[in-house]
């Protein structure tokens, strides 16, 4: 008789080194199992992750990543529950775990059972999986780009851009990212991106070319579904080599803010088309985050906030360390504090300050976090301190557009708009096809307001408008710009539409509360909302 764990429908046969689901074999890699008897012999505590990687990895030096998705392969197999990360400190095994005795299969019995020879174990995966487990956040290798002039001495530049592409990627936490060295392996062998996909284990992958033409040099670059082989995204590039390393660093940060907005969007596809009792706790952050972005563009069957916030604390409350879910938490907190919704704002500001902080505390790099909280400092007064998380978040992650974006319309709602406009301005290059145009485009109409060049100003917003009709930050900008055109009639008009969108926030910033710590820029606003609303004359506009 050999011991026998019985956790949950499975049972853990560790003199076997196998686990049965349902009386089946479960395809379980050998390095999971390790993991998964650790936790279940270290039941009793909390077992830290260097534990787990001295015992899992004995005298190997490897990167945490690897026992993220060990951890996460374990989730998916036993239940979302049965791994509790605990913040800080490590893992614990939180499933009832029941001992038992069981007769030993012979080498030939198990080959029977599993199909596969005496020898080895079963290493063959059917169509759509992949021989490693697919970690709980989006996972993409970056393939080194193929050098098609056939100069061997370009082979420093062309590398330098994917190494530098694999870095920037990985400063989106969101974003599961192979490491260079596993992925320069590959380099110059003709493997079909699924084989590669399945054997480190990723659901995306960027591959490409590099083509040098005298002076210039063309590249293009493509996302795929590797599970699919489906193309989600391509692009080419074409520049003057003028200074290597200027264009080198503007080719990647150009493949990267293109790739990490196509991945989310993706993501946001697979998730709406899956039952909520069968999500893991970043599917949940992800479907929430979801549900409030749509609820922006107020789109008919987006879920309402209190669903969303919903989500992401069942996210929360199934993995304690999802900075996602916490995030997104902190996210729509601030956002029910934009929309003039919240019920208590210090209420609201302080519960979505929590959740930032927390997620902060988790990982210092989540630049999303910084963002919304200094996106809830801001909305609370607090202007000095929210404009250096924005900054923070910027410095973080320079290639997210949406933080480069929002850190200029704030920054020029400080009294330096045309700081602020650049950046804005920036967002926009640096992202030219995101599905967040729209909120790019209303932080570069406030730019252009708190400069006073309000023709600039109302075309951005309308612009804004035209790709979001019912977001109405670009409505009230495009109010108070055709004031500053002295266009009061268009303005009067747009305002009555503007109220029957927004009617709280018309009454906060009528009542003087904005959001920017210029005294001068809020004195100008709140007059030239107040003219459209026919409580102050024309000749307020020129005082």
């Amino acid at each position: 008789m050999a011991r026998c764990y019985i956790v949950g429908e499975c049972e853990v046969r560790p003199d076997e080194r196998r686990v049965l689901a349902g009386g089946q074999p479960a395809v379980l890699g050998a390095r999971a199992f390790d993991l998964l008897m650790c936790l279940i012999e270290h039941r009793d505590r909390v077992v830290t992750k260097d534990e787990l990687m001295k015992l899992v990895w004995p005298g190997s030096v490897v990167e945490e990543n690897n026992l993220t998705v060990h951890v996460s392969a374990l989730r998916k197999l036993l239940g979302a529950q049965a791994v509790a990360t605990v913040p800080g400190r490590g893992y614990r095994f939180s499933m009832e775990v029941r001992e038992s005795r069981t007769d030993t299969l012979t080498a030939t019995q198990h080959a029977a059972m599993t199909g596969t020879p005496d020898s080895a174990p079963a290493t063959t995966t059917a169509p759509g999986e992949t021989a490693l487990p697919l970690p709980d956040k989006p996972s993409i290798a970056v393939l080194p780009l193929v050098n098609l002039g056939g100069d061997s001495e370009q082979d420093y530049f062309i590398d330098g851009i994917t190494e530098d592409i694999i870095t920037e990627l990985s400063r989106f936490r969101s974003l599961f990212v192979i490491a260079r060295n596993s992925t320069f392996c590959y380099k110059g062998k003709a493997i079909d991106v699924r084989t590669i996909a399945k054997e480190l284990g990723v659901r995306y992958v960027v591959e490409g070319s590099i083509r040098r033409a005298a002076n210039r040099i063309r590249v293009a670059a493509q996302l795929i579904d590797a599970l699919t082989g489906a193309q989600l995204w391509a692009e080419k590039y074409d520049r003057a080599l003028e200074d290597l390393f200027a264009v080198q660093e503007e080719l990647t940060q150009s493949i990267v803010a293109a790739v990490a907005p196509q991945i989310e969007s993706f993501e946001f596809q697979k998730v709406r088309s899956v039952r909520a009792a069968n999500l893991n706790a970043y599917e949940l952050a992800m479907r929430a985050r979801d549900s409030a972005t749509r609820a922006d563009d107020r789109e008919a069957e987006a879920t309402s906030h209190d669903e969303a916030l919903r989500l992401a604390t069942e996210a929360v409350a199934i993995d304690p360390g999802c900075g996602a879910a916490l995030g997104t938490i902190a996210y729509l907190h601030w956002r029910q504090v934009w929309a003039g919704a919240a019920a208590s704002v210090a209420g609201t500001v302080e519960a979505g300050l929590a959740a930032a902080r927390r997620a902060i505390a988790i990982d210092g790099g989540d630049h999303v976090a910084h963002v919304w909280k200094g996106m809830l400092l801001l909305f609370s007064g607090q202007h000095a301190a929210g404009l250096a998380d924005l900054r923070r978040a910027h410095e973080l992650n320079p290639n997210d557009a949406l933080t480069l974006s929002l850190l200029g319309q704030y920054v020029a709602g400080a009294g330096d708009s045309m700081a602020g406009i650049q950046y804005a301005t920036d967002a926009l290059r640096l992202s030219p096809r995101d599905a967040l145009r729209w909120s790019f485009l209303n932080s570069l109409a406030w730019a252009h307001f708190c400069a006073g060049d309000y023709a600039k100003a109302a075309d951005a917003a309308q612009q804004a408008i035209g790709e979001a009709p019912k977001f109405y930050p670009p409505h009230l900008c495009l109010v108070v710009s055709r004031v500053g055109l002295g266009e009061t009639d268009l303005a009067t008009a747009a305002f009555r539409a503007l109220s029957d969108l927004a009617p709280q926030t018309v009454a906060a910033r009528l009542a003087g509360r904005w959001n920017y710590s210029d005294p001068g820029l809020v004195r100008r606003a709140t007059s030239f909302l107040r003219i459209a609303a026919g409580l102050e004359g024309p000749s307020a506009a020129k005082a």
